[in-house]
């Protein structure tokens, strides 16, 4: 089957609601609000939206309901030029949400979510002919049937798969056995092997089967570990906002470096540039970067 996208991901998309606050509000309080934004987002939606920033063909593979949050994610994400054919509409139910409370000169969110009683991804609900039609496959656990489904797929054709580890599930290492990259959230790797030490956390993720385990550690920056040992690659200096959606946009980058070939020292420097940049502004996507941004922004960062 020819490979018509660079990346399919599979996983979680929501709708966010962003307000900016002052401060984290006290019990029994009022406070007004500086300013609110609405945009989609989720793990692997919004690396999709970056992808396709950084110049890259991709399509999503996820489920909504049938109700207006849901018609504005799939509109978010076809202006974005990612395509939406493989996302399942489920007419009886609401669309899954998040209310995330910003505060923008501490560069602190505190993020409340509901599925909403969506339900999950089912294994039959995945566009396999879809997934086939990758060249790198991308996949966060907040779908895990679905994700291992798709990974399946995916290693029985050769194409490389990345996932978005962000809080451990009953199936985690079964779908760590099947990534070749596992890009994991900063408190994953302690909470998954109960291992305070992050490099020796890091080694046991590795050893469920990934030939990279990355762990990303805000501004610090990301540290990853292959067969030649540990390369910590760090963060960017830039002025806060909002660190929302940074990880995600994190692995989007992550995956068209990775599609580009780059050695890892290459993809991580780069992946931390272009989620530094989105934290520049508020919301998950609206400050992801375009190439050419990023280029310029690396140019001057040496």
């Amino acid at each position: 089957m020819d490979r018509i996208f660079d990346v399919v991901g599979v996983g979680y998309t929501a709708y966010d609601y962003l307000a900016i606050v002052p401060h984290m509000p006290e019990p029994d309080t009022k406070m007004e609000m500086a300013d609110l934004l609405e945009q989609g987002g989720g793990p692997v939606s919004t690396a999709l939206v970056t992808l396709a920033r950084l110049g890259r063909k991709t399509a999503v593979i996820a489920k909504v309901g049938g109700d207006v949050r849901g018609r504005l994610m799939l509109e978010d994400l076809q202006r974005e030029g990612v395509d939406t054919r493989g996302v399942i509409v489920s007419r009886d139910h609401r669309s899954q949400f998040a209310f995330i409370l910003v505060e923008p000169e501490k560069g602190h969110r505190t993020i409340l979510w509901s599925r909403a009683g969506l339900p999950n991804l089912t294994e039959g609900e995945i566009d396999y002919n879809l997934v086939r039609s990758a060249r790198l496959l991308h996949v966060d656990n907040h779908e895990i049937a679905g994700a291992i489904a798709a990974a399946r797929i995916a290693k029985e054709e050769g194409i490389p798969v990345l996932v978005d580890a962000g809080t451990p599930d009953d199936r985690i290492e079964e779908l760590l056995s099947l990534v070749d990259y596992a890009v994991t959230s900063h408190s994953f790797p302690e909470k998954l092997t109960g291992i305070g030490n992050r490099e020796k956390a890091l080694e046991a993720i590795r050893a469920y089967g990934p030939k990279v385990a990355v762990t990303t550690m805000g501004p610090e920056g990301a540290l990853a570990l292959t067969d030649d040992g540990f390369l910590h690659s760090p963060g960017f200096k830039v002025d806060v906002v909002d660190t929302t959606g940074a990880g995600d946009v994190f692995h989007g980058a992550f995956a068209c470096a990775v599609l580009e070939g780059w050695e890892l020292e290459g993809i991580l420097r780069f992946s931390n540039a272009v989620a530094a940049m989105k934290c520049r502004s508020l919301g998950g996507r609206t400050g992801i970067p375009t190439r050419s941004e990023t280029d310029e922004f690396l140019a001057v960062s040496q």
